[in-house]
């Protein structure tokens, strides 16, 4: 158990049981089943926090989700292949 402790507590309480199982045999060479560490972490009350999910909210910026208008509607090329233009514009109808 005291293992189990220290190890958890070595990175902060961070990991879970499964990462603490990994790090009891890498750092101590101590190698115990995973569903062990489970219980005994469970027993002690220890839990792993959760991390926050990472979300790109950067609608400040609008550089990111717009190119830059570089025909500035001059569709008309010399030759083919010269110019290709898209439109790749998304709208959400309903819940879909």
């Amino acid at each position: 158990m005291q293992l189990v402790r220290n190890t958890f507590e070595r990175y902060n309480g961070v990991y879970g049981y499964r990462q603490v199982q990994l790090f009891l045999y890498q750092d101590k060479g101590a190698w115990m089943n995973h569903k062990k560490v489970l219980r005994l972490m469970q027993k002690m009350g220890l839990r792993s926090r959760a991390r926050r999910k990472y979300r790109c909210n950067r609608t400040w910026n609008n550089g990111d989700r717009a190119v830059r208008n570089i025909l500035n509607r001059r569709f008309h090329a010399g030759a083919p292949n010269q110019k290709w233009v898209t439109d790749i514009t998304q709208y959400r109808v309903g819940d879909t």
